[in-house]
């Protein structure tokens, strides 16, 4: 969601790679480096943003070898994997010398311990060092502290769990309101992915949810450059209780089932 702006305020030229139902398609990573003078490339492999896809262990295999044979860095977002239970071992386990693996405790504990780790390879130690001083100088002790406490005596775990039997509840909720509607998810998500049927445009069905209280995310806020993509929205299952989820649910089937104009103007 924030790398793209990121990237262009660096100066950095990202290219959108096609996915399936697996994830990132090796072969379009491979011909992109034949083709393209690729440094890097950039993977959500557990359940990613926005298309909550589980990359499976032979696939995450595959990645690392297209990376090794192009000598290019991996960068792999598991900010979500802890939450993912019995996922495959990371793309890093396949490829440690070039893979900079991030995760971060802000999605997977509580969204107020806002503190991460980036573990590198040593080829890329001397590139990173000191990279945080640009966002903030230092990450805050007393933070740095609970997580090591939590991780070190199980309350980082214990608090992982009670996220996965929520958000399967929370699953159950989408599933009896959505009934009937075509959507992606992942059991131990934290949002689903919605493609819109017919010739519904996203920012018209953004705004329609808005105007009704519903704030959902249009496919665009994904999107690189002209990366091929049929309309969809992305919705996010925490961040409330169950009983306004519920009801932000059923905005959204209604304005999906129903009629959005006489929706509209019943409001």
């Amino acid at each position: 969601h924030t790398l793209v702006p990121l990237a262009r305020y660096l100066g950095f030229n990202l290219e959108g790679l096609p996915i399936d139902g697996n994830g990132l398609i090796p072969e379009a990573l491979d011909e992109a480096c034949r083709l393209s003078d690729i440094r890097a490339v950039f993977v959500q492999p557990s359940v990613i943003n926005p298309t909550a896809t589980l990359m499976d262990a032979t696939r995450r295999e595959q990645i690392a070898a297209v990376a090794r044979k192009h000598d290019i860095a991996i960068i792999e977002n598991d900010v979500l994997g802890p939450l993912v239970e019995g996922r495959p071992p990371a793309v890093a386990a396949f490829a440690p010398e070039r893979t900079l693996y991030v995760t971060s405790f802000t999605k997977i504990t509580v969204p107020g311990l806002r503190i991460g780790y980036l573990a590198v390879p040593d080829r890329y130690v001397a590139a990173v060092a000191n990279r945080h001083l640009v966002s903030n100088w230092m990450a805050t002790p007393m933070v740095a502290e609970i997580a090591t406490r939590w991780v070190n005596d199980g309350t980082a775990m214990e608090l992982v769990n009670w996220q996965r039997q929520a958000l399967r509840r929370r699953q159950e909720i989408a599933a009896e309101v959505l009934a009937g509607v075509d959507y992606r998810v992942h059991r131990d998500g934290l949002h689903l992915w919605l493609e819109l049927p017919g010739d519904r445009a996203e920012e018209s069905f953004v705004s329609q949810a808005r105007l009704r209280g519903v704030a959902i995310a249009p496919g665009t806020s994904f999107r690189i450059a002209d990366t091929p993509w049929r309309p969809a929205v992305r919705i996010s299952l925490g961040s409330t209780t169950e009983g306004e989820l519920r009801a932000g649910l059923s905005v959204v089937a209604k304005l999906l089932l129903g009629d959005p104009e006489h929706l509209l103007l019943a409001i």
